[in-house]
């Protein structure tokens, strides 16, 4: 195989430890043997008929306690545990290779972050989705409604304000429904307003034999109290 690696890791205590019955002639005939199947880089083992010719001697004459160091398999002779170390690190170079052919370790998935043209659209869509919550009257009548639509005119031409969301306009008609004895009363105000240049609405309570009115007695539709409170609850 290519691109092999030029050594191997040898651990001395355990290479001591398994050499202890060898002499030193046969501990060097090993090591030799050892280095030899590393070079040839292959997963058979070194061939038999090629030992005289680099260690000078024969498979039949080798020393039987190196022998034992080697698994017989015919014609190729090998060292189990270098065999192992041979393809560990063969597996882990061609992953290396893989890796290098899709451009580096994978890395890991972040969520995309949003572009500025993701952002105008997602404030878009809420703009889009508040515009569909309609604001509930506390006077249905087509009267009431365009005095209403008239103060926001007013308002945002004389002070450009204009209610950013249906929670804040909806709180100033409640404000305008609870400070009015009806609905003659809520739009005089209006029309109050606009005539005097007032930023707000301030209505003004109605005098009756000296003293000035509550809004006991005044009383709204179920429909605009139970559509009030549902907004309530889901602000």
């Amino acid at each position: 195989m290519s691109n092999k690696a030029p050594a191997f890791q040898l651990y001395a205590q355990d290479f001591l430890t398994g050499v202890m019955d060898l002499t030193m002639e046969e501990r060097g005939v090993y090591i030799t043997l050892l280095c030899k199947q590393w070079s040839i880089n292959n997963e058979t083992g070194i061939p038999k008929k090629r030992l005289r010719l680099f260690l000078g001697y024969d498979w039949e004459t080798l020393p039987e306690m190196v022998k034992e160091k080697f698994i017989d398999n015919g014609d190729y002779f090998f060292n189990k545990r270098l065999l192992q170390i041979v393809l560990d690190q063969n597996n882990f170079r061609e992953k290396q290779r893989l890796n290098g052919l899709k451009g580096g370790r994978p890395k890991t998935q972040n969520k995309p972050k949003k572009s500025s043209s993701m952002k105008i659209e997602d404030r878009s869509k809420k703009i889009e989705e508040e515009k569909e919550v309609e604001v509930v009257y506390p006077y249905t009548s087509k009267e009431f409604i365009n005095f209403w639509n008239n103060w926001k005119i007013y308002k945002a031409k004389e002070f450009k304000f204009n209610y950013r969301t249906i929670q804040s306009e909806q709180a100033a008609l409640k404000k305008l429904s609870n400070e009015s004895d009806n609905e003659a009363h809520a739009v005089e105000s209006i029309e109050s307003a606009m005539a005097n240049g007032w930023k707000g609405i301030y209505p003004q309570k109605i005098i009756t034999n000296g003293k000035q009115s509550s809004k006991n007695g005044q009383s709204y539709s179920n429909e605009f109290k139970e559509e009030l409170a549902r907004k309530i609850q889901s602000s």
